[in-house]
């Protein structure tokens, strides 16, 4: 099926798919030009370029962009943004530098502190996620240039006394079952580990129930996928409140969460 979509939303698919094609120039050869930043994470040449495409990109929207690889913006700059454009590059460096799969390109977009629309490009598979609370959300390929073969999001049911967990390498049950955020009882318990944003795809898709996370992250994390899961009725829950996670914030990390 074809979607009418804002051109701006058009954009930032566009900029993602483009992203991705450049990310993958430097998956698994010598040219990853990697340094280590000031928070002690790894950034290579393919973020860097990733970022900059995009935000020449996205500039043609006429709404600000904060990105991870981007200059950094002063809240006292931000705080005035009502609208702005939340990105990551690469999402999941450590797993592309480590020549692994699960990586990803993230942009979301943001009104006053909540998403309203997110794209995830996944360039090995070249599969596109996209969507939002008003429009639902979408899965298609990269090679689909012109979006008009898209598969409306869940495509997937998962069995109705199995709870299917995704998480990182960190996330185990003991988390799960302290969150206090489910209340249902199922027969057993399944974990998917996945690395970056691909977990929030898992959940748009189906395939997977809930997403929790209790260690560190940012805002250009989560925003994109958190956008795709409103348009599956879905959302992105602080572990402390329970309340959906809020964006532009003077702090852009993001408390634990829970996905469901």
């Amino acid at each position: 099926m074809k979607v009418e979509l804002p051109i701006k939303y058009k954009i930032a698919i566009h900029s993602a798919i483009e992203a991705s094609e450049i990310v993958m120039k430097y998956f698994r050869t010598q040219e990853l030009g990697m340094t280590i930043k000031s928070d002690n994470s790894p950034v290579t040449l393919a973020d860097l370029k990733s970022s900059e495409h995009i935000i020449a990109s996205l500039k043609e929207t006429k709404i600000p962009v904060l990105s991870e690889e981007g200059d950094e913006i002063e809240y006292q700059e931000r705080k005035l943004w009502d609208e702005l454009w939340i990105v990551d590059p690469l999402d999941g460096t450590k797993e592309f530098i480590a020549g692994k799969e699960n990586f990803a390109i993230n942009i979301g977009l943001v009104k006053n502190g909540k998403p309203i629309f997110g794209v995830i490009v996944i360039p090995v598979s070249g599969e596109v996620y996209f969507g939002g609370k008003e429009m639902g959300s979408f899965y298609t390929t990269k090679n689909d240039l012109d979006l008009s073969d898209l598969i409306i999001l869940p495509t997937k049911k998962t069995p109705k006394d199995v709870l299917v967990v995704t998480g990182g390498k960190s996330t185990g049950e003991e988390f799960f079952d302290k969150s206090g955020l489910i209340s249902k009882e199922y027969d057993s318990i399944e974990f998917l580990k996945v690395a970056s944003s691909i977990k929030f795809c898992l959940l748009a898709e189906g395939i997977a129930d809930v997403y929790p996370r209790d260690y560190p992250c940012m805002e250009w994390d989560t925003a994109s996928g958190q956008a795709i899961l409103n348009g599956v009725g879905k959302d992105v829950y602080r572990k402390d409140s329970g309340v959906p996670l809020r964006y532009n914030k003077e702090d852009l990390y993001v408390p634990f969460f829970i996905s469901c």
